[in-house]
């Protein structure tokens, strides 16, 4: 059973324990005003074994076909990212022998424009596994340089950047966590920073003691809308590309790895977002 699919179950027992235990409640002030044949501990003991064992039976029969539904699902997915490596492979392979012999210059643009969706694939099948390893608890987490990770970062915004320079004063130090997912949260706060940056002011990326900063001159936020940012599908501006999801993964992954987050903003000024890496940092 997947830990979502167990931790469903068991909020439904107590859930369920809760609903039952409050009848057998009914039926133990009942069963009081009798004379006593059991001690108080006794009656405590079997209220919460009958509860619970109902609840649990009753819970697993109300939730059995959501749980079928989801295994399904699973090996639907994992087998298809399974199936999905091999024509991406082959595509990749003879991309480039059909380089390699090709000549003219527009057939070599076009070949290249095919490189470049099949890199795109690459990197929704390896964003799809990495998602089916976090959820089935695999081993993610591995030691890397903070300054390797936001560099590599940076270097792949360039595209969405238009001019905005990004200054980062960075030192090399040593992490150990989810380095893909910890990527994802820099590149969701650098994005963000960039989309609502104002006048091309450059964003700032740096070091105060085991707290990475962000910071940029953008819209910035008031009280209320920072109350909501983290919330799911939330946007400041819907006019803006995406979704509204990409701070509620930060919040997610800072949750997981018992990072610090913070963030002060202040509308028409600009946003900082503070990342407290002291729980990452490794001790020598």
């Amino acid at each position: 059973m997947r830990h979502k699919d167990r931790s469903i179950l068991i909020r439904a027992i107590i859930l369920f324990s809760v609903s039952i235990g409050g009848c057998l409640l009914v039926v133990w002030a009942f069963w009081s005003m009798m004379p006593e044949i059991f001690s108080f501990f006794w009656l405590v003991f079997f209220w919460l074994f009958f509860s619970g064992l109902m609840g649990y039976f009753i819970a697993s029969y109300a939730l059995a076909p959501l749980f079928k539904t989801n295994r399904l699902l699973d090996f639907l997915l994992k087998d298809t990212l399974h199936e999905l490596n091999i024509p991406l492979s082959v595509i990749k392979a003879n991309l480039q022998m059909l380089v390699m012999e090709e000549k003219e210059e527009k057939n070599l643009k076009r070949l290249n424009r095919i490189a470049l969706a099949s890199d795109d694939l690459h990197l929704l099948y390896k964003e799809i596994d990495y998602y089916i390893k976090r959820e089935i608890r695999e081993e993610l987490q591995e030691v890397f340089d903070l300054k390797d990770v936001v560099y590599s970062v940076i270097d792949k915004c360039h595209d969405i950047a238009k001019g905005t320079a990004i200054e980062a004063t960075l030192v090399n130090v040593e992490l150990f966590a989810d380095k893909h997912g910890f990527a994802k949260v820099i590149s969701n706060i650098l994005s963000n920073a960039l989309k609502y940056n104002q006048n091309d002011q450059p964003i700032r990326i740096y070091q105060e003691g085991k707290q990475l900063i962000i910071k940029d001159s953008g819209i910035g936020m008031n009280e209320s809308e920072l109350f909501l940012v983290f919330d799911r599908y939330y946007q400041i501006d819907t006019n803006q590309e995406g979704f509204g999801i990409g701070l509620s993964i930060v919040k997610a992954y800072c949750d997981d790895f018992k990072i610090g987050l913070k963030i002060n903003s202040q509308k028409m000024v600009g946003t900082e977002v503070i990342l407290d890496l002291s729980n990452l940092m490794l001790k020598r």
